[in-house]
């Protein structure tokens, strides 16, 4: 059962474009991670979700019923973590159990409330009487997702939950929203650029450039810039020695971004010779990630400063020799890639703001 369904959405800022999808759908239950540059339209997308703003046109189904702009029985499903932490000038407490008064929700208020602010690393025995400005960044970070937290919703929505924390409040801001899953069956979309944290926790991920969508899984995307290399391909060169060579797309266009699925790549045992037609890219292992749909790894490689995903099935041979650190050579069929034209995507959020 799809939990959102959106047809034909567009969004505007000062009469011009942000956001223009022509459907998407988000099973309930799902993790979604929302990816992509700033300005790609994640933080609009987020304020959509969360019945925040209303869309320009088009229409947005929860539950398989169309909801109204604004609408607050929606709303009181759904808590949106924003990109600034704005805690009210309270102590730690009152701030956590604000959403439980202002909805006249009082029962088992303090229960709830400590087990929020454990749940997210702060032990209310320490942190509940003090006051906001004593808090750290991080801290401040986990005691608004606790207040999330603690209204049980069966939507998070977490817009860059981890910008600006350390890496111990990254795990524990993970947990938490685990917690929320697992607990309640709620369903999570975090737009992140923490693409390791992103990819540990998501079920889906959903690629956003200029305001639409690109495509959905762990694929790659290469802005360029391109050359020609020969009259049928171009190339990307990656760090000092490594290049994505790609067939010519039909089009000549200026500005291209060229998407790779993970489905298209094979990491070569050592020694290996490429399958004919290959091409073959030489990186660094670093990091082993559970594809949670699956049960699978993705082989996470960085060449220069790229990374590409190259899934494997769980208990594959390759993998006892593989750790973070270590050596890898990728093959892939200059064929297999998808075109997108920047400059016809671009003309659907030139104004967007940074972060959105």
């Amino acid at each position: 059962m799809a939990l959102y369904r959106l047809n034909r959405i567009i969004q505007r800022y000062d009469h011009r474009t942000v956001l223009s999808i022509d459907g998407l759908e988000l099973a309930q239950g799902s993790i979604t991670g929302l990816v992509g540059a700033n300005g790609s339209g994640k933080t609009t997308l987020l304020k959509l979700l969360g019945f925040v703003e209303r869309p320009a046109q088009g229409e947005i189904l929860f539950d398989e019923r169309p909801v109204p702009p604004l609408d607050p029985a929606a709303r009181r499903s759904i808590a949106l973590l924003p990109q600034e932490s704005h805690l009210l000038k309270r102590t730690v407490y009152a701030n956590v159990a604000y959403g439980l008064r202002v909805r006249n929700d009082r029962k088992e208020e303090r229960q709830r409330v400590a087990q929020s602010l454990a749940w997210v690393g702060l032990p209310p025995e320490n942190f509940a009487r003090r006051p906001w400005f004593a808090l750290s960044g991080g801290e401040a970070r986990r005691a608004a997702l606790a207040a999330r937290l603690v209204l049980r919703p069966r939507v998070l929505l977490l817009d860059e939950p981890t910008t600006s924390v350390d890496g111990a409040s990254a795990q524990l801001m993970k947990a938490a929203a685990l917690h929320a899953h697992r607990q309640w069956g709620t369903s999570l979309v975090v737009a992140s650029h923490d693409l390791p944290w992103l990819h540990e926790i998501c079920t889906d991920v959903v690629h956003l450039f200029a305001g639409r969508i690109l495509g959905r899984g762990q694929q790659t995307l290469l802005f360029g810039p391109w050359r020609q290399l020969s009259p049928g391909k171009v190339a990307m060169a990656l760090g000092e020695t490594q290049r994505f060579i790609a067939l010519r797309p039909e089009k000549e266009k200026t500005a291209l971004t060229a998407a790779i699925d993970p489905a298209r790549l094979t990491l070569l045992q050592p020694g290996e010779a490429p399958p004919e037609g290959r091409e073959v890219m030489e990186g660094i292992v670093t990091r082993l990630a559970l594809d949670r749909p699956t049960g699978g790894i993705h082989v996470v490689v960085a060449v220069g400063p790229t990374e590409f995903s190259v899934p494997l099935p769980a208990g594959h041979p390759a993998l006892a020799a593989l750790s973070p650190g270590r050596p890898a050579r990728i093959a892939y069929g200059p064929g297999e890639v998808r075109w997108y034209d920047q400059n016809l995507l671009n003309q659907a959020s030139s104004c967007e703001s940074p972060g959105r």
